[in-house]
Formats: C-alpha cells, structure tokens, sequence
C-alpha cells in the first residue's frame, strides 16, 4: 500500500468534550441512530464536484468525523505484514496527519475482502478503534499514539473462529470478524468482546484499558452497543448471536434479556432506542420491539410487537416521526426498501427491487441519503405517504462503508475486494 497522496479537483450519554455542528463521531453519528442535525435540505441530487481524493486500502470500516478531522480506516503492508491501521485526515484538505497500524488484518477470501469492518470512535482527546480478529487499542486524536490495546481472545477468553460461525453446522456464512462497535460514556469504553465464559460483554476504563467489570455469555455478534437509560436505569444495550439484552452500566448487571436467535449465530442491526422502547430486526426472526419496565428490583423487556415478515438482513434503519425507513422485506429479497410504523410494526408501504442488498441509510430532516453497496446515491423523501425519490447519483465503487455526511459534503470510501480504492470528498450542495 502507498502512502496517501492528495488528488486535488475542482442526551445519548457520551463523553464528547466538544461537538461541533456537523461532527459524526463514532458509528452511525452522534446518538448511533443515523440521524443529523443542522443540514439544509437538498434540492434534488446531481453528480457534485470532487473537493479531494486519496487511494485507500482495503476494508470496511465506516467513516469518522470530529472538529474537521476524519478518521479512516484500513489496511495497509507495514514491514512486510498486512496490517489494520487508523488515518486521520484533514476533512478540508484530505491531507494525512497520521497512521497508526493497530492490529495485524485478517485476509478473507470472500467477497467483502480483508481490512477492518468497524467504525473507529473519536471522544474528546482519544480515537478507540477494533481489529476483526479481536484487538480493542485506544490512540491519541493528536498524533495516533497507542495508549493501550486489549485482546478478546486473549484477555477475555473470546473464541475466534474466522470460518463458520458456532452452531450453524458448517452451512452458515463465514463469520466476518469483531464488526458490533464499542460506545464510551464519560470514564468507560463497553466492549462487545464475546467472551463466552462470562465476558459476551466488557467494561474498561477507557483511559488506562484496565477492566472495571464484565458480565454475560453470549457469543458476540455485529450489532453496535447502544447506552441509554430505560425504565429508570442507566445501560448498555447489547444484541448479540443469541439475545437482546440490559446490563446496567455500573456493575454489569443484567437487567433483562429476551430471545433473539439469529441463523449464522450473527445479528447485525444496532438497536433503535426510543424512550423505554427497544426494536431490533434480524434476517431470520423478522423485527420486533420491547419496552422496558421495572418488575420490583428488577427489570423486564415486555414485547409490544412483532413482525416476523419483515426481515432486515444488514442495514440499520433510522427513525424520524413514528416511522422506520430502511432496507428489509415481506417476500425475501434484501433489495426491497420499506416504511414501518414505529408503533405498530406495520409496514406503511414497500418499494421492491431498487436497491442492493446493503445501504447505508443517513436522515437529513424529511430526507434520507442512502448510500449503496453498488456506489449509488439516493435522495429520498422521508415520507408514510410512499416512496419518492428525489434524485441518484453514482458515488463511489463498491464498498459496504457506512458514509458521513456534513456540511454539504460526503465522504464515502470505496471498499472493494480487488484493485484501487478510493476515498472521496464529494461537494452536494
């Protein structure tokens, strides 16, 4: 891999010491539901000027972005071995301020290539990023320096299995690596290590990696953990091969748990929370919501509905004024773009057969970007009265890398499995 060069052309409870209008810091924006703040709307979407672009390498792993610094991740050769590394970027200018490698990267042969598959975090002073094979390392955000670094396997016991996933007989699909990204809140990072001997998950403070509790046994899946306070308790929602569960953020404690057996032993939507309720979807249960209340000391996940038709393979939806909007369906197919009431879990309507079998879904307001697989872009009208589409470009390559969008710009990373990749800085507005 060579190094960057510039191309110039025309209350979720975090710790962010300082945000700024525009910043996505960690997986999916600042409270983890795709949503931002800020941006006028768009007038339709036409092809946009190219404001810079850098040759990355493989993988990935979502985009960053924090105080006009964007993080990046990727795998480059470092003395002669494959290695996962952090970038960090001047947003501006696409100009590297520095490259840590952090874990040696994993070579998969299937089409979603080798390279990380997680997006990094930026909180306040620190950058928190994974490795696939299980590394957890904490950086500077001033010159990338290592702080600490964790392994699942072998400090907590977490078993890798870089083939097929455990209870699938061997037919399932390959497991594809610690993909579920960490969250922090002011002095803790809580890791999804998949300990399966009593550390599924992992509390650690964030500043030294030492750790201050774990707790489950679960195999860990891809899904991001999500922190919230539900009936009246401060936790750390988790879902993982097996179960959508509560643990209490100060002690571990599991504050209840409901059922979610996924096929491949994976689940990979991150939970959408909305005040006491909790909805997650799957490719093999459908999707479903719980409230959480408190039953005497304790706590329990009451299910308000459920779905089992409309499944939801990859994408994470987003939620704007009682409805979701994301990728998932009635009939099978991942292509298939669906409205859900939020409240009643009913589909509101569906447009087949337009999209790829992954998206990237980003709330701006009443629209939607949604970002493809296949490098298309689509502006969307956020609306229960049907399907409106108010523009498509083509954005990028190939690439499963969750985007930013800020200030009238996207960042979209290309992700193929063979030949040149691309980062890009592209004006919409």
């Amino acid at each position: 891999m060579k190094p960057l060069r510039i191309l110039s052309l025309s209350f979720f409870v975090f710790a962010f010491s300082f945000v700024q209008a525009g910043d996505w810091p960690q997986w999916r924006g600042l409270n983890r539901d795709g949503l931002i703040a800020g941006e006028a709307p768009l007038e339709g979407l036409k092809k946009g000027a190219v404001a810079w672009k850098v040759p990355v390498g493989k993988g990935q792993g979502g985009l960053v972005l924090a105080d006009g610094k964007l993080l990046m991740l990727h795998e480059t050769e470092v003395g002669g071995k494959l290695m996962e590394t952090a970038v960090l970027l001047n947003a501006a200018t696409g100009k590297p301020i520095w490259q840590t490698p952090y874990a040696e990267s994993w070579q998969y042969r299937n089409i979603y290539g080798p390279g990380p598959r997680v997006a990094p975090q930026i909180d306040g002073d620190l950058v928190f990023v994974q490795g696939v094979t299980g590394t957890l390392a904490c950086l500077t955000l001033k010159d990338g320096e290592l702080q600490w670094s964790v392994s699942y396997p072998k400090d907590f016991g977490a078993k890798w299995f870089g083939g097929n996933a455990p209870g699938s007989g061997g037919t399932a699909a390959s497991r594809h690596g610690n993909n579920g990204p960490p969250v922090t809140d002011e002095k803790h990072i809580y890791a999804p290590a998949g300990g399966h001997n009593g550390a599924s998950i992992v509390c650690l403070n964030k500043r030294t990696g030492k750790m201050v509790w774990k707790s489950g046994s679960d195999y860990a899946a891809y899904a991001g953990l999500m922190l919230a306070k539900l009936g009246g308790e401060q936790q750390v929602v988790m879902l993982t091969a097996a179960n959508l569960a509560g643990y209490r953020s100060s002690d571990g404690k599991q504050l209840w748990s409901v059922p979610a057996v996924s096929g491949a032993a994976r689940n990979i939507v991150t939970p959408i929370i909305n005040g006491d309720t909790v909805t997650v979807a799957s490719h093999t249960f459908g999707t479903f919501q719980v409230r959480i209340r408190k039953s005497g000391d304790g706590q329990v996940a009451e299910e308000l509905w459920r779905n089992k038709d409309v499944r939801t393979n990859i994408t994470s939806p987003v939620l704007i004024e009682g409805h979701l909007y994301g990728l998932g369906t009635t009939r099978g197919k991942n292509s298939d773009f669906v409205c859900i009431n939020h409240k009643t879990g009913k589909v509101v309507w569906e447009k087949k057969s337009v999209f790829p079998d992954y998206v990237s879904v980003i709330a701006n307001g009443k629209q939607l970007l949604v970002h493809g697989s296949n490098g298309n872009l689509w502006l969307l009208a956020a609306s229960p009265k049907g399907y409106s589409e108010l523009g498509q470009i083509k954005a990028s390559q190939t690439s499963w890398n969750h985007p930013v969008y800020s200030n009238g710009i996207l960042y979209v990373k290309d992700g193929k499995r063979d030949g040149d990749n691309m980062l890009t800085a592209l004006k919409l507005r």
